[in-house]
């Protein structure tokens, strides 16, 4: 098994390194001189001076590139342009945001997704089944920005049971501890608190949850049909164990490996910044973070969002490859 985390250890290091070109090149790519496009055509000589010395543009590329890199291995991305905050700075602050939304839509995805694709399977082209199967087919197909707005109009606007946007009332008078909210309420003895941040991530996390969960039926539902007719279930049924020991305790076990890809990809990229989502519900992450960089043109906080969400799906991709390694005993017989 060691040996198995040092070879993936060792895939990374290549992936990281493409990576780092690739948001290094984020703001050379662009047309002519990139601290004229930043502060546009009204510039002076020597406000485009300032930027490009700030930006490192007045160095050769290749010493450019040794000084970002310098300054990601400290934990430095640059500075934004916006707010003159360090971007690191900036992230940190965020981030708990987008991990709380994340892992609510997660454990939400995973309570109402698994239970229905082994409720389907088990009952394959029953009129149950076809229902579950067009109602995770319009949960893929519907766009979130519409079913976000829908769920605005319907909760928020016409019946008026939750908030719309933001993440906690701007009228309490809160001192985050962790910087996650629900937990923060629990913390601090206000359960009310806990309770007002859940009615405010509510409406975001459905739209997440939506689509994760439709994903996790299709899937379970496909690994149990499989799984089911595999000659162990077989020989289960014949020595006579319960039908639901079966199921659970057999089928399932090796229908979720797959699904441990789809959960832990999904959970990576809605840790990397549900950008549409967080927009809409006015969501304080790093999706929403990174929209209004792109929008002020904002480039090293672009690279530092971007780097940051392609280390999130690198590091997922890692402990999903090991999570395998260690549930799947074929995996761990061919590590050995």
């Amino acid at each position: 098994m060691i040996g198995f985390v040092f070879r993936r250890l060792l895939a990374v290091i290549p992936v990281l390194l493409i990576v780092l070109v690739l948001v290094f090149s984020l703001v050379r790519v662009v047309p002519g001189d990139p601290a004229v496009t930043l502060l546009g055509p009204g510039a002076s000589d020597v406000q485009i001076a300032a930027l490009r010395e700030q930006l490192n543009l007045d160095q050769p590329i290749v010493m450019q590139f040794v000084s970002y890199l310098g300054g990601v291995l400290q934990g430095d991305l640059g500075i934004s342009l916006k707010s003159g905050q360090p971007v690191t700075l900036e992230l940190m602050k965020r981030l708990p945001a987008t991990i709380e939304l994340s892992v609510v839509a997660l454990l939400a995805a995973i309570v109402i997704g698994i239970p229905l694709g082994v409720f389907s399977a088990t009952r394959p082209d029953t009129v149950l089944d076809q229902g579950l199967r067009i109602l995770s087919l319009v949960g893929v197909s519907v766009p979130a920005f519409l079913f976000a707005l829908v769920l605005q109009l319907t909760f928020g606007l016409w019946l008026g049971w939750l908030p719309i946007s933001g993440r906690m009332s701007p009228f309490v008078s809160f001192e985050p501890i962790t910087g996650y909210y629900i937990l923060d309420g629990l913390l601090s003895g206000q359960p009310s608190l806990a309770l007002l941040a859940v009615s405010y991530v509510i409406l975001p996390a459905s739209v997440l949850t939506a689509f994760l969960a439709a994903v996790l039926s299709r899937f379970v539902r496909s690994a149990m049909l499989e799984a089911i007719e595999e000659d162990y279930v077989r020989t289960a049924r014949a020595k006579g164990l319960a039908e639901r020991a079966i199921i659970y305790g057999h089928a399932l076990r090796n229908a979720l490996l797959p699904a441990i890809t789809v959960l832990g990809l999904a959970f990576a990229e809605m840790l990397g910044g549900a950008i549409l989502t967080e927009t809409i519900f006015a969501w304080p992450g790093i999706g929403r973070y990174m929209f209004e960089a792109i929008s002020n043109r904002d480039y090293p906080v672009i690279q530092g969002t971007t780097l940051l969400f392609a280390l999130i799906f690198i590091v997922t991709a890692l402990v999903v490859d090991l999570i395998h390694g260690w549930l799947d005993p074929r995996v761990r017989k061919r590590l050995k």
